[in-house]
């Protein structure tokens, strides 16, 4: 098996959490002309690119990116063209989001997610409104605040935006412990995102409407067999990773949630791709042709 450093400059700079970046690296495998790719997320992952080196070194135990990489190596090849629906995000000011989505409309996708929890509560509300009233009604809404309000906020938040017409909204408390009581205040359905990563037995959210799976997250297949047998649908959702990590995420989500809106958009946020033939979005899906072909001339040799 063979390693290769990469890095990517985004488009534009990109807020997470409490950072902001520019590129995006991570970390290629390749192993007898099949590649995969290790990227942990700063800010989300909780390992990062020099712990997946040390781990490939045999330094540590393999972190969930890397746990993800290897188990990727090991599925089947991409013999035939896959695709599944995918999520437009809308990230960013009002100018960008509203942007987006008139983009949205353009693409066909069957659903959008908005990412709050960013702004003042008033302005977000009116974003919200804004966006559903422009997106056709047959396109779903779904909301990402990334854990950023307490239970006064979030119910505050709720109450704001009324009967606007969602899927979901993801992770709206900084206490997960309590979004079971958002759910019987508000009867407004909750997704799980980063609470998947507390190892939680997930019982402790019986309405949990939806699993998001970031699989350079949570890592292999086991994690995500893990979510699949509770019943519950699972989203399957990329982290910024190239077209290398994406079109095993769209393989993945092809076999345990086929119909399920992915949320694979993050590609676009990349000035460039690693490979030679970037998957396609065409009528609201995600389109992967086959077995990913990279352009090793943009990667760094690691010695292991």
């Amino acid at each position: 098996m063979k390693a290769f450093r990469f890095s990517i400059q985004l488009k534009k700079p990109l807020p997470l959490k409490d950072q902001t970046h520019t590129h995006r690296s991570g970390v290629l495998l390749e192993k007898e002309g099949r590649w995969a790719e290790a990227s942990p997320l700063p800010g989300f992952s909780t390992e990062t690119v020099e712990d997946v080196i040390a781990a490939l070194r045999g330094e540590r135990d393999a972190p969930p990116s890397l746990q993800f990489a290897l188990a990727a190596l090991d599925e089947p090849a991409i013999e035939q063209p896959l695709e599944v629906p995918w999520n437009y995000l809308l990230l960013g000011n009002r100018e960008s989001v509203l942007a987006g989505v008139e983009s949205c409309i353009d693409s066909s996708c069957r659903a959008a997610k908005l990412k709050v929890g960013r702004e003042e509560l008033s302005t977000e509300i009116a974003l919200v409104k804004e966006v559903r009233d422009r997106l056709p009604p047959s396109v779903s809404l779904r909301l990402d605040a990334n854990q950023a309000w307490t239970f006064d906020q979030a119910s505050r938040f709720m109450e704001g935006i009324g009967d606007v017409d969602l899927e979901y909204i993801e992770e709206p408390l900084e206490d997960a412990s309590r979004l079971e009581e958002f759910y019987a205040k508000t009867g407004v359905h909750y997704a799980l995102d980063e609470t998947l990563l507390s190892g939680q037995s997930l019982d402790l959210w019986p309405f949990a409407t939806a699993l998001v799976c970031k699989p350079t997250i949570l890592g292999g297949r086991s994690s995500v067999e893990r979510l699949v047998s509770t019943g519950k649908p699972v989203v399957f959702s990329a982290a910024f990773e190239s077209g290398v990590g994406i079109a095993r995420i769209v393989q993945l989500a092809a076999e345990f949630s086929p119909n399920l809106a992915a949320g694979l958009d993050t590609l676009d946020w990349l000035s460039d791709d690693l490979l030679l033939q970037s998957p396609q979005k065409q009528n609201g899906m995600f389109r992967v042709t086959g077995q990913p072909i990279v352009d090793t001339n943009r990667l760094e040799r690691i010695e292991l």
